[in-house]
């Protein structure tokens, strides 16, 4: 076959796979969530998932067979390109559409939205590695092949990003929402493990001794600037920066007046390193029981869905919220466990002080939303938890319920 033989073939799939990539892009790197029109009857969005990307499995390893083997065959390349563009891409992207975070909630949305923009990533590598070999064909296919070792190369590693970006999703849709979030459950409670081990490793003495109330002025100004920053957090209640689409309205009836609530730890200065260590371990180890309680008392007994489920089982969009508000406090906490680590290291004790105050907030709040079960009824959490939290603020520190009122916003 010649090498105009060869790109005549692949240039029509080629442009069509090319097209359509392109058009998902600018959609999938908005990371919003999608628009989508409410229609009745609308199918599973993990079965379709599930078919897309089992499909896409099979014909990535199909094509790079093609690719890698001889004789170099543009029709059969073309034929697979022809079933990405038209079946598997737009099924992946429908399913990511209708995996709204209301109804399926945030971690699976975000888990679909990644895999999703990980394989257009992929795909869009395979077609340029298929262009340049396209162009360069003539009839030995042996010279093409030692031409091309470096796409080769590109090829397997590639296809193994699309095999396990698959296998990922496929899973996603076999578990459904209650499995991916006890994955995650355990990935953070590790964490927090971790941020206890090395907290417990950390000898204050091995640093540079100095008391932990500052002298210099240009030493205090940073701090106080440090806990200033902090006080916003507090105030906004806020955790990671960013909020889950469809919870607006969560954590408005405790902001408050960023610009009038008293200094943090006023009247309170941890000049003992060591005392404020065993403070931050003992608030990390509370924060860390919550995980086993709340994987076999909230999220295993949240009602399941997968793939096979029908979609008159799906949960009331409610408790999806609630569900996603108390997983999204569960990946907070370990990221404001290495932030109160961090406040520990650099000994500041108005830091370390708000850093631990944010946390009892965020341990209230995660309790909260799910204080009762998905009857609506008490449980043994319920009453665990009500003990848990008094802990948790007693270590931690606690802004009085009337101070909480006086500064809410209108």
């Amino acid at each position: 076959m010649t090498s105009s033989s060869s790109s005549s073939t692949l240039h029509t799939p080629l442009e069509i796979l090319r097209d359509l990539l392109r058009g998902f892009s600018p959609e999938l790197s908005n990371n919003a969530c999608p628009n989508t029109i409410k229609i009745h009857n609308v199918p599973n969005a993990l079965a379709l998932l599930h078919d897309s990307s089992s499909v896409l499995r099979a014909q990535g390893t199909k094509l790079s067979l093609l690719l890698l083997n001889k004789p170099f065959t543009p029709s059969a390349i073309a034929s697979v390109l022809t079933s990405i563009s038209s079946e598997c891409l737009p099924g992946l992207m429908s399913a990511w559409e209708m995996s709204t975070p209301e109804v399926y909630g945030h971690v699976i949305h975000k888990e679909v939205h990644n895999g999703s923009q990980d394989l257009v990533s992929a795909i869009s590598r395979l077609a340029d590695d298929i262009e340049v070999m396209t162009e360069d064909a003539d009839d030995d296919t042996d010279a093409l092949l030692e031409d091309h070792v470096g796409k080769k190369e590109d090829i397997l590693q590639v296809t193994g990003q699309v095999w396990s970006v698959c296998d990922r999703l496929i899973e996603i849709a076999k578990v459904g929402l209650v499995g991916v979030a006890m994955d995650k459950a355990t990935e953070w409670e590790a964490l927090i493990k971790d941020a206890i081990e090395e907290v417990e490793g950390w000898d204050p003495d091995a640093e540079d001794d100095f008391d932990m109330e500052f002298d210099s002025g240009a030493e205090e100004g940073e701090s106080k600037q440090l806990v200033k920053e902090e006080q916003k957090e507090v105030n906004g209640i806020k955790t990671n920066g960013t909020e889950q689409p469809g919870m607006a309205h969560r954590g408005k009836d405790i902001e408050l007046q960023s610009n009038d609530r008293p200094p943090l730890m006023a009247s309170l200065q941890l000049t003992d390193i060591h005392a404020t260590k065993a403070k931050v371990l003992k608030l990390l180890k509370l924060i860390r029981m919550l995980y086993p309680a709340l994987r076999k008392r909230r999220i295993s007994t949240f009602p399941p869905f997968t793939r096979t489920s029908s979609t008159a089982s799906l949960p009331p969009s409610n408790q999806v919220t609630q569900f996603s508000f108390m997983l999204q406090f569960c990946g907070d906490f370990s990221t404001a466990a290495d932030d109160l680590a961090d406040a520990l290291y650099d000994k500041v004790p108005n830091l370390v002080q708000a850093k631990m105050e944010l946390m009892s907030i965020m341990a209230g709040r995660c309790v909260d939303e799910v204080k009762k079960g998905w009857n609506d009824e008490e449980d043994e959490f319920t009453q665990w938890s009500t003990k848990w939290v008094a802990r948790v603020e007693e270590v931690g520190g606690r802004i009085p319920e009337e101070e909480l009122k006086s500064y809410q916003k209108d």
